[in-house]
């Protein structure tokens, strides 16, 4: 994979950028530059498709069972009237709520590389801000519902395009999957993407952003969640806050075990943005517990995980590699044995092929020997007779 899975790197970020072979160092200040944005080709090669899994609603004040249902959601492009360019995308599906459309010009729409969204709809009494954070080919469609500034419900959709992942299989057998604080220490590289309009009294324009990217790496044991936040079945978080002046912080979240995202929007009491945050925290290589992958998970405990081996439940050995700019990767080193040994074995044959050939010449010479002297033999003998 290359870079986010949610952000993409921009050009050398400068002197506290330090590369090397596998690794990639960030220095421990924060460090912001100026970013071209989101690339919404990318984003549409994430987003688009039918994506099904398990969705449910949560109330702050509400108790019981967790309730799953089956969900499915159909995105699709969206042209402009007079063709030629794809204007946004639309979807459809899920709790029976209105159909979304996602404007890339306007609307309060926001697209992120690698299929990510966000959607803010009305002002923060009454108004809804809609998220959807996408990794490979899962996602999580949260909805969170504003009333006077202050969280009412949320539904949450945990889905697969290819497939229904794992986590929803869960909810809908009633498992609720809630990320424990616990599980989220250790030290944390931090990527944060920022975007504000164009100018002041301008309208939010996702295309037309103004866009930063910061970076740092966070502290040892630093929990990362935002204070105050609710965690929900799903692995996932959802923050309101007020920040005074009426404006509300509304932020929404997913915790994996590599990796945690969120996207977040600081909202004018009329539900216009100020601002939009895309943060992405990728747990340090080198204190990485485990490692979820298209191989199931892996564990290690290795001090230097892009040098290390690793195995998964079923005793299959791994290689960690990490090459800077990228998420860490695991790769089968049952295959890269295979693929060495079956490198071997043609070269043996190949030597077996040139012996053997070379056999076959002197075995050739010999019999042409034997047939001349045979011959001479034989001429000899018609004279002497």
């Amino acid at each position: 994979g290359a870079a986010d899975r949610g952000l993409v790197l921009p050009p050398p970020f400068g002197p506290p950028l330090l590369h090397s072979h596998k690794m990639l160092l960030l220095a421990a200040a924060p460090l912001a530059v100026r970013h071209a944005g989101p690339d919404f080709s990318t984003f549409l090669d994430h987003a688009t498709g039918t994506w099904r899994g398990a969705v449910f609603r949560h109330s702050p004040t509400g108790s019981g069972p967790l309730r799953a249902t089956q969900s499915v959601h159909h995105v699709s492009e969206v042209m402009r009237a007079c063709g030629g360019a794809v204007q946004g995308v639309s979807e459809c599906g899920g709790l029976g709520e209105d159909d979304l459309y996602l404007n890339r010009a306007a609307g309060g729409a926001t697209f992120f590389s690698f299929g990510s969204w966000a959607l803010v709809s009305g002002g923060c009494d009454g108004g809804c801000v809609h998220l959807c954070l996408c990794q490979d080919e899962s996602r999580h469609r949260i909805d969170i519902r504003l009333e006077e500034g202050e969280l009412h419900s949320v539904s949450v959709a945990v889905e697969g395009r290819r497939a229904t992942p794992p986590l929803a299989t869960q909810l809908l057998s009633g498992q609720e999957a809630v990320a424990s604080a616990e599980s989220l220490g250790g030290a944390w590289d931090d990527l944060i993407l920022t975007g504000v309009p164009p100018g002041s009294g301008a309208g939010w324009a996702s295309q037309r952003a103004v866009w930063d990217l910061c970076s740092s790496a966070a502290a040892e044991e630093e929990v990362p969640l935002p204070e105050g936040c609710q965690l929900l079945p799903g692995r996932c978080w959802v923050a309101v806050r007020g920040e005074g002046d009426g404006a509300v912080w509304v932020e929404g979240g997913v915790v994996g075990e590599a990796s945690c995202k969120s996207i977040g929007h600081l909202l004018s009491p009329n539900g216009s943005i100020r601002r939009v945050a895309f943060r992405k925290r990728q747990r340090q290589p080198s204190r990485l517990p485990s490692l979820q992958c298209k191989y199931g998970e892996i564990a290690t405990d290795a001090a230097d995980p892009a040098a290390a081996a690793a195995l998964d439940a079923g005793g299959r050995a791994y290689w960690l590699v990490h090459e800077p700019g990228t998420p860490l990767e695991a790769l089968p080193a049952a295959a890269a044995a295979t693929a060495e040994a079956e490198a071997e074995a043609g070269a043996e044959a190949e030597s077996e092929a040139r012996r053997g050939r070379l056999g076959r010449d002197r075995i050739g010479r010999d019999r042409l020997k034997r047939g001349l002297l045979a011959r001479t033999r034989a001429l000899l003998l018609s004279l002497l007779l």
